[in-house]
């Protein structure tokens, strides 16, 4: 098994049902292996829309939200999903291609670990094919119990590598918790709203970022 296909099989163990994304040569056999362990693909036309797809996906389904993109330009496309999820504190893995080390001169070269922190998203990588997946269950755990958009790294040579025998393959006990509840205001807090639109004339809502 390469690591690109264990990195699947392990996402979808750990809560990857349903999985968004634009593939690329970058994303392509991650995206199968996720696949042929029961999650269920939902292709988009843009990068942008694959992202907050799952950012809604997530919010609404109150559980983990994934996408999956090219490396370059199809991480850089994902950018502005990527930043409203991550102001939103969703619970969000953006699984991505990511060039070689050595490909210095490859024009798909960009920062992305850069990028995800930019936009306040918390880089992570698959790092070689002995902590693969150690390195994914991280990315799964930090995005489940700090309701945080993780954005997880596949460098093509790493991913292209046979996994060490005998593998650590994934368990129950490796899965990350459930999401925690966003926070509730304090009950004198809504009576002080409650009593505030009572004796209003004209009441406005002004409806920011994440209203439903």
């Amino acid at each position: 098994m390469i690591v690109a296909e264990a990195v699947g099989e392990a996402l979808a163990r750990f809560g990857a049902g349903t999985v968004f994304g634009v593939v690329g040569s970058g994303n392509f056999h991650v995206t199968n292996a996720l696949a042929a362990n029961g999650a269920r693909f939902v292709a988009a036309r843009h990068e942008g829309g694959a992202v907050t797809m799952a950012d809604a996906y997530a919010r609404v389904s109150r559980g983990l939200g994934v996408a999956t993109v090219h490396q370059g330009p199809g991480l850089t496309n994902a950018a502005t999903g990527m930043a409203e999820a991550a102001k939103s504190r969703t619970p969000l893995l953006v699984v991505a291609g990511e060039v070689a080390a050595a490909a210095v001169r490859s024009n798909f070269r960009v920062d992305q670990a850069a990028i995800a922190a930019a936009v306040g998203a918390v880089p992570e990588r698959v790092h070689s094919p002995q902590s693969a997946l150690a390195d994914v269950a991280r990315a799964c755990r930090t995005a489940v119990a700090e309701r945080r958009t993780v954005l997880l790294g596949l460098p093509l040579d790493v991913q292209a590598a046979e996994l060490p025998e005998p593998s650590a393959r994934t368990s129950a006990r490796n899965r990350p918790g459930r999401v925690p509840a966003l926070p509730v205001p304090p009950p004198d807090a809504i009576a002080g709203l409650a009593d505030a639109l009572q004796a209003a004339r004209r009441p406005v809502f002004v409806a920011g970022r994440g209203a439903r």
